[in-house]
């Protein structure tokens, strides 16, 4: 059995690219199943009969099982050992998908969805750690981090238009919505496979005990947190969702009061508080939180108001989707090339090409849709994200000290993930609110895009905090001659 000694070399590592594969397997196929679901949602809606909170339910369940368990899977990794988490969550998550693609009823999808999320939960975190200790140069890891990046980015695409595939696909009398599932079952299997004879175990801290404390109090302030926006909504916000939320503050409260104190008690703890004192691991949670709450919303409304409003096929759609994959794959390979010349001045203009992205779609996606206008506005945004997406890690891990690496990139994940959920919670709630009370399917488009649009205003501005920033410390050099 290989250990952490045997990968830290990286010239001593047999198949270091072969391992990055395997490694990538995990946020692909979890990435994909947040997003293959959003071309889907029609048939899978007309298939149950079910409500429109049944099938936001469907990709919230997810997303919250997704972000609760992401901080507990990274703590996880460090004490019974990254590749063992790795593998028990892959496999996991492959026996739910199987369970998902057999689903009876829309409450089945739901909790089989949510295990879902809690595999996703386990797996993902152990990807940056393994990539930290497998790619040591600087050189290979900022590659590494890169390709991670654009996976994330590629995932979600490919599931677009793989749910608009397999929605309009039947085999073996299995339909065809099925599949967007069962897909995981040969992949994931083959990733276990694999993940068993390459990749090395690391580490494992045997001797402190576990923080399950921390573990019991996020949870339940996470759970608290997400569930009454996504049910509040459709049920007309009753007194019991208003309480549940004032609720999880106090949970998180209690949750950061007992992690300081087991620190005074020189105790290992789930989430060390010093993190959040590093002002750019601030800032790129900052990036990704409304960055990731703007985008899952624009694939969710955007499929939606393409299919319902518009008319058009779920693979019509997806294939649309593709467009920007395309486009994200392009900018985000100029990124990896052409990033460290231009420094985080480059991700200010990203972030403009999205803004001026949702400003188009704004004025022009209406009545009378154009293909073109579609597809420009698609690359306008393909080409942003795929600058921005790759870099928002390599920004929150920048100055985050080696050890904490996998630690920081699980609170991460969880950003992300949550804000998707919320992003799907709140704007989605627009969209859904305004085409139930208009039946305007324009109407709800545009009422969800004016708050993608602040979001991105927001995010726009982060990068100009981190742009200046970072022109202050080259200021400072030059005149201390450095």
């Amino acid at each position: 059995m290989k250990t952490d000694q045997s990968v830290h070399s990286q010239g001593k590592s047999s198949f270091p690219w072969i391992i990055l594969l395997i490694i990538l397997m995990a946020p692909l196929i979890t990435v994909i199943d947040v997003f293959i679901m959003n071309v889907s949602l029609p048939t899978i809606q007309s298939f149950f009969n079910a409500s429109d909170a049944g099938i936001q339910g469907i990709i919230a369940s997810y997303l919250v099982g997704y972000a609760v368990f992401l901080i507990t899977g990274s703590r996880a990794g460090d004490y019974f050992g990254r590749k063992k988490v790795f593998i028990i969550g892959l496999t996991a998550f492959t026996i739910a998908s199987a369970l998902c693609g057999f689903a009876g009823t829309i409450p089945q999808l739901i909790v089989f969805r949510f295990l879902q999320g809690i595999a996703a939960g386990f797996a993902v975190p152990q990807t940056v750690t393994l990539i930290q200790l497998n790619f040591t140069s600087d050189e290979h890891r900022s590659k590494a981090l890169g390709f991670y990046g654009i996976t994330l980015g590629i995932a979600s695409i490919l599931g677009q238009f793989l749910g608009g595939y397999f929605v309009t696909t039947h085999f073996m009398l299995i339909e065809g919505w099925r599949l967007i599932f069962l897909i995981n079952v040969p992949l994931g299997g083959l990733a276990v496979l694999m993940a068993t004879y390459y990749i090395p175990e690391s580490s494992q801290r045997t001797k402190a005990r576990f923080d399950m404390g921390g573990v019991i109090l996020l949870t339940a302030a996470l759970s608290a947190l997400i569930y009454p926006i996504i049910q509040g909504r459709e049920l007309g916000w009753p007194l019991w969702t208003i309480l549940m939320l004032l609720f999880s503050f106090v949970l998180l409260w209690a949750f950061i009061r007992y992690e300081n104190k087991r620190i005074s008690m020189n105790r290992d703890v789930l989430m060390p508080m010093q993190l959040f004192r590093i002002r750019t691991f601030n800032l790129g949670l900052g990036m990704v939180f409304f960055y990731f709450a703007a985008y899952s919303t624009f694939l969710l409304t955007c499929a939606l108001f393409l299919q319902r409003g518009h008319h058009m096929s779920p693979f019509t759609s997806g294939c649309y989707f593709v467009i920007v994959g395309v486009s994200f794959m392009l900018s985000s390979h100029w990124s990896i090339k052409n990033a460290t010349r231009y420094g985080n001045k480059v991700l200010y203009g990203a972030g403009i090409a999205l803004l001026l992205s949702f400003v188009a779609q704004f004025i022009w996606f209406n009545t009378a849709l154009s293909p073109m206008v579609i597809i420009a506005a698609f690359i306008m945004y393909g080409s942003g994200a795929g600058v921005l997406v790759p870099s928002f890690l390599k920004i929150a891990l920048k100055d985050v000290p080696a050890d904490q690496a996998g630690l920081a990139s699980g609170i991460y994940s969880t950003i992300q993930q949550f804000s998707s959920a919320l992003g799907v919670s709140t704007l989605g709630g627009i969209f859904f609110y305004t085409a139930e009370r208009h039946g305007d399917f324009d109407l709800a488009y545009k009422s969800s895009l004016a708050g993608t649009i602040l979001y991105v205003m927001i995010l726009i501005l982060l990068c100009y905090v981190l742009q200046s920033k970072r022109t202050e410390r080259v200021k400072l050099r030059i005149k201390l001659g450095v």
